[in-house]
Order: structure tokens, then C-alpha cells, then sequence
């Protein structure tokens, strides 16, 4: 007898946890400028590494604090700063074979002055998913085996894959207000389609651009701008392909009044899903009962694709009680925090907040700012059993007045799929075990949950003569139906 096996190569989830880290830091003014006031501070953070240990995963990152602050002569002003982090994260059982994937988020974040210059503290969200590497030693078929009943099924096995990536340079021109130069500029990339062409998959988006304008009295003014883009990547198609971009620069210059000229890059990735189905062996007997199968149960996880959702929300935020009334709103700077993912109820479950700090004019000419925490809520179709989750605020905008204003955004909700399953396998043959009985006539009544093959198997006999003595015997079969037997040698 010739027994042909293979080895599958899967992956499990380990565990899910969270961990936080906290940063503080000085920051510097830029040369020559001074300090009245902060008016709002974005920031965000990126994973650049992540590495499995013994009990740990390392993470290392880059925060990026993006303040717009006040001078001294009340003109408006913004400018950047970056810090790196390293943080361990504990988790009893990890080993370095396994690989994690870690998603970074700021849910608070303050800046205040101090000394001449700003002090930043923050906290940093790490959400990491572990995920164990495992090796499946499987038999495929037997050849040749004298009167021997197989069951077979098919296992199909998903990956997430990088079918390519490409930089995408942009420079386009567009329209600035006339007397006025740019205090900063804010971008989010959004992938609206991805298309299959003759040199590749074709991503197609638009780049969502706000600009603060500054004028000569310390006035703001926010413009927003939508900037089509498309690529090539050079790539073959793949099951579940979908397209995400990175903003990696930006700059926005007014070259020439009335006219500005926005320089981005941005990085493009396209995924897909690789899949390889194959066949296996889950169960066989024999009637002379040679050989015995040791059937074992397996655990995988598969990858079922990205889905996205942008979603348009309109929330009226109080002024605090200690605050002047808004007389003007000017703009309003976010921060989406991830706080849960889960399925419930056959529903993906996703909850977040979002940190929005409004900046506005009061009836003095004065520029005030205040941070409103909301909570997010979102639900959508569970197209699988772990979702992992990225939210994006961009389009903001404010209106309204007095005790309260209201803000207009779209928030855009980006989840990865995965889908865990179980599968019987067996991975050798061992000795063989007599059957139940000996020769002769029996009837049986059926157990719960029996088929034809676990019965056959029981007592040593065909399938075909199970079938033929009980010829209007079906599928599934009842329990307690009885079930004619006749074993020969």
C-alpha cells in the first residue's frame, strides 16, 4: 500500500492584547519664532517594526506631532516634530517563530508651553494580533490498499499577500485666496477603486487636501480640495485585491497670487489573497482491519479580504461653560482612536473615539480652542471571525455658533477579514484495531450523528454493504434507526 502525504502550512491566532505607551517629551520652537499660545496639536503614530520574542513583542515606532500655535504678534503658524518609541509588549506563551501584527494609535495627546517652547505628553495604543506558524503533516490518498473505504475533504487555505507597491509623486496646482500664504496642509489618500489593466492593477483615488491660509492680521482660513490620482503596479491579479496609500510627504506653496502648487508622495500597495486548496485524507478502515487512522483536528486561520466604509456624521459639540461663545469657527483638528473589534451577533462591533479640538474666534478677535472627546460606533457585515481595523476622520468642517458648533466629517472605517476554521486530518496510519463483532447477522440502531462510513467502520464492513442490506437507508441518518448488518470473513 502507497500512502502519499503532504505537509500544509498554516497559521493560527495565538492571542489579541493591548499595551500602552507613554511619551513626553520638549519641543523646540523653530529658529527665530516665539510662542503666545496653542491652538491645536495633531499627531499620529507609526509602526516601523515589530519583532516576536520569548513572552514579548518589540515594537518600535515614529510619533509625528504636527502643533499650530500662536506667536507672541498673534499670527498663526504651524510646524512639525517626530520622536521615536520602543515599547515591549508582555504576553506569556509568544516565541520568536511566531509574527504579530500591531496597529499604533494616540487616544490622548496634550501640549502645552513650557520654557520658552512646548511640552508634549501622549499616549500611544498598541493593538497587537499574534499569530502561530504551524506545520500539518497530512495524508493525501492511499494506493493500492486491498478493500479500503477512504473519506476525504477538501481544505482550502488563504494567506494575505503583497501582490506589489509602488511611490506615486503628485504635483499638481490649485487655487489659494489672494493675500494669503499657508499656515499647513493636512492630507488623507483614499483608494475608491482598484481595476484590473493590460500592465497590472490600476488603484484609482482622490487625496483629500486641507490647507490652513494665514493673512497678514492673523486671520485663518481652511479650504478644502479633493486631487484625483491613479497608478500602475506592476502585479497579477489576486483573489480579494484591494489597494491601500500612505502619505509619506507633503508641501503646499503659494507660488503666485491666487494660485498654490501642492507637491505629495504617497506609497501604494496592492494586497490580494493567495489560495491553495487541496485534498485529504480524514478517515479509512479496512475490512480486515490491517491499518488504523489516527484522526486529529487542526485549527487555521484564512484570509478573506478588506472592506471599506466611509461614513458622513454631523455632531454639535458644547463650548465649555468657562469659554467665551464662538463667534467665528475656524477649523477643527482630529484624532480616531480604534478602542474595540469584535463580532457580535453575526455583526462586526467597532468602537472608537475621537478627539476633536475646535479653534474659533470670539466676539473679541481673540482665537480660542477647546478638545471634545466623541465616541464612534460603527457596525458592519462580519465577513469573517477577526477583524482588524483602521479609522481616518478627514473633510472637517464647522458651522453654527454661540454655546454650541457643529462638526461635519467623514470618517473612513478600513477592516482586514480572517476567518478561523477546523479540519479533521490524519497524519499516519497506525496498527490495525478489530472490529466490534464477529461474524454473522446484527442489527444496529444508530448512535447520534452516524453515517454510513462511521458504521461501516465500527464493525469492519464495506460501505457498498451497508448500503445494499439496507437499501432505503439515507442520509442523515435518525438516531435509533436499525441498521442491518451481515459480516462475512
Amino acid at each position: 500500500m502507497e500512502i502519499r502525504k503532504t505537509t500544509l502550512m498554516t497559521e493560527t491566532l495565538f492571542g489579541e492584547t493591548t499595551a500602552q505607551a507613554q511619551m513626553e517629551s520638549a519641543i523646540p520652537l523653530p529658529q527665530g519664532k516665539t510662542l503666545e499660545r496653542v491652538l491645536s496639536a495633531e499627531s499620529e503614530a507609526t509602526v516601523d517594526e515589530i519583532s516576536c520574542r520569548d513572552g514579548a513583542i518589540v515594537v518600535t515606532g515614529t510619533m509625528t506631532l504636527r502643533p499650530t500655535v500662536e506667536s507672541t504678534e498673534r499670527l498663526p503658524y504651524a510646524f512639525e516634530a517626530a520622536a521615536e518609541f520602543s515599547h515591549t509588549i508582555r504576553m506569556e506563551g509568544v516565541t520568536p517563530e511566531m509574527t504579530a501584527r500591531v496597529s499604533a494609535e494616540i487616544p490622548a495627546c496634550s501640549v502645552k508651553r513650557e520654557d520658552g517652547g512646548l511640552r508634549m505628553q501622549a499616549t500611544v495604543q498598541l493593538r497587537a494580533a499574534v499569530f502561530q506558524p504551524e506545520q500539518i503533516d497530512c495524508i493525501t490518498g492511499l494506493d493500492d490498499a486491498k478493500d479500503a473505504e477512504t473519506l476525504t475533504a477538501s481544505v482550502t487555505l488563504k494567506k494575505r499577500t503583497l501582490l506589489g507597491a509602488h511611490s506615486l509623486r503628485m504635483n499638481e496646482e490649485i487655487d489659494a485666496p489672494r493675500g494669503m500664504t499657508v499656515i499647513k496642509a493636512t492630507a488623507t489618500p483614499l483608494v475608491n477603486g482598484l481595476v484590473k489593466g493590460t500592465e497590472g492593477m490600476l488603484p484609482q483615488g482622490e487625496l483629500k487636501l486641507c490647507v490652513l491660509y494665514g493673512a497678514a492680521d492673523g486671520g485663518i482660513r481652511r479650504e478644502q480640495y479633493s486631487l484625483p490620482f491613479s497608478d500602475v503596479i506592476a502585479c497579477e491579479p489576486g483573489e480579494n485585491a484591494f489597494a491601500t496609500a500612505t502619505l509619506t510627504s507633503l508641501s503646499v506653496t503659494v507660488e503666485e497670487e491666487g494660485a498654490a502648487t501642492v507637491d505629495a508622495a504617497m506609497s501604494i500597495g496592492v494586497y490580494g489573497c493567495t489560495s491553495e486548496t487541496l485534498r485529504i485524507l480524514t478517515d479509512a478502515y479496512d475490512a480486515a482491519s490491517d491499518f488504523s487512522c489516527g484522526v486529529r483536528h487542526a485549527r487555521a486561520l484564512n484570509y478573506e479580504g478588506a472592506w471599506s466604509q466611509n461614513v458622513q456624521m454631523t455632531e454639535n459639540i458644547p463650548v465649555p461653560s468657562h469659554m467665551k461663545d464662538a463667534y467665528l469657527p475656524l477649523y477643527a483638528a482630529l484624532r480616531p482612536a480604534v478602542t474595540r473589534a469584535a463580532v457580535e451577533n453575526g455583526k462586526g462591533m467597532i468602537e472608537g473615539v475621537l478627539a476633536a479640538t475646535v479653534v474659533y474666534r470670539d466676539d473679541d478677535g481673540m482665537k480660542q480652542s477647546f478638545t471634545y472627546e466623541l465616541p464612534l460606533s460603527f457596525e458592519t457585515e462580519a465577513k469573517g471571525t477577526l477583524p482588524v481595523v483602521r479609522i481616518r476622520a478627514f473633510d472637517a468642517s464647522l458651522s453654527g455658533g454661540g454655546r454650541t458648533v457643529a462638526l461635519t466629517m467623514t470618517v473612513s472605517v478600513e477592516t482586514e477579514w480572517y476567518r478561523a476554521f477546523t479540519f479533521d486530518h490524519v497524519p499516519e496510519l497506525g496498527p490495525g484495531v478489530p472490529c466490534e463483532t464477529d461474524c454473522g447477522m446484527l442489527v444496529w440502531f444508530a448512535d447520534p450523528d452516524e453515517t454510513v462510513f462511521s458504521i461501516g467502520k465500527r464493525f469492519g464492513v464495506s460501505t457498498e454493504r451497508v448500503k445494499s442490506c439496507n437499501p432505503t437507508l439515507s442520509e442523515p441518518i435518525r438516531e435509533g434507526t436499525p441498521v442491518l448488518l451481515i459480516r462475512s470473513n
